[in-house]
């Protein structure tokens, strides 16, 4: 046993130097910059697209994973789904990190990727309601589903990479937690590919950790939010977690994004704001304006991180999945209550 974690141990090293080394490449060689303007959180320009190491060292991870026997079974179609439409998110976010594509263009080639995810079977099969139970749901509503979350949990990401180490140091603490979810259910397949995703973030979070020496972009960004809301749908489709359960696991870890675009997009919509603009009123910008630092409040984000994942693991079927369901979201207003504190001081 100690020779096989071990042996694991230095798979996830290897992972994490080869994401740090392509993240270090790209910093040195300066091939993408990100040049500040009045919407930005750096006032120096910096190079962008590290997030090629995240991508490089999961799905290498993923491959071997899968075509070496490691797996108690071979790659399915939904993984096989999900592999290709974070590709396919990712080279899009690469050519964004080139040079700036409409709107419309990024959605398109996120709405490919989630048709190819579904088509393959990466579909919500069942959902856990409230008071009510899990519910069977028909392939196109469960299609609709995956849909939604597929490209939201993308979008949302995205717009959540927007201060040093964030990102990255919320998608390591949360596919650290994601993992140790998928083993206590018997999902060791799901596992592994948290495992990778947490190895090749934390590669790069060594060069994204305040102050950056270059940003993920939305290479790195866009992959880690489809991959994500993928192993959170293949989680929900094990058994180790009563009723289709599952399915709120990546919810509850990933809280804080969520709740913060979710909120700042309800305000902006308030405002008639158009919500497919760049801006910087999503909370951690916000405490950020107010007088904390990068490391300071990437820090207190990390530490909600942890705390949502300790909750993740106690979700063990409807009923105890909604409870954590509610403690996350307990934990989101008392951070908002923490940032207007704050703004208020500094006003």
């Amino acid at each position: 046993m100690a020779r096989f974690l071990l042996v694991h141990a230095l798979l996830l090293g290897a992972l994490a130097a080869l994401s740090a080394a392509l993240a270090w490449a790209m910093a040195r060689w300066r091939l993408l910059m990100d040049a500040p303007n009045g919407r930005s959180s750096h006032v120096l320009p910096t190079p962008r697209g590290g997030g090629i190491g995240i991508v490089v060292a999961a799905m290498g991870a993923w491959i071997v994973f899968w075509n070496a026997g490691f797996a108690s079974r071979p790659a399915g179609l939904p993984e096989l789904g999900l592999a290709l439409g974070a590709a396919i998110v990712a080279v899009a976010g690469l050519l964004d990190d080139r040079r700036a594509q409409p709107a419309w263009l990024k959605f398109g080639a996120q709405a490919v990727a989630a048709a190819i995810a579904i088509g393959c079977g990466l579909v919500v099969e069942r959902l856990p309601l409230p008071w009510i139970g899990t519910v069977e749901l028909s392939p196109l509503a469960g299609a609709a589903l995956a849909f939604l979350w597929l490209a939201g949990l993308t979008n949302a990401f995205n717009f959540m990479d927007g201060l040093d180490g964030l990102a990255a140091a919320t998608a390591t603490i949360a596919a650290c937690f994601l993992a140790i979810v998928a083993h206590r259910a018997g999902a060791g397949p799901v596992a592994a590919l948290a495992w990778a995703l947490a190895a090749g973030s934390a590669g790069f979070l060594l060069l994204n950790w305040p102050p950056a020496r270059i940003f993920m972009g939305d290479v790195g960004s866009q992959f880690l939010g489809f991959a994500f809301a993928g192993i959170g749908i293949l989680l929900a489709r094990a058994d180790g977690i009563a009723d289709g359960a599952g399915i709120l696991v990546v919810p509850v870890l990933l809280a804080n994004f969520l709740f913060d675009t979710g909120f700042t997009a309800f305000q902006r919509w308030r405002r008639g704001a158009r919500l497919w603009e760049a801006h910087r009123e999503h909370l951690y910008q916000r405490l950020n304006r107010a007088g904390h630092g990068h490391r300071a409040v990437t820090l207190r984000v990390a530490g909600l991180v942890v705390a949502c994942g300790v909750a993740a693991t106690w979700i063990e079927g409807v009923a105890s999945g909604w409870a954590c369901v509610g403690v996350a979201l307990a934990l989101q207003c008392a951070w908002f209550a923490a940032v207007r504190r704050a703004e208020r001081r500094a006003a």
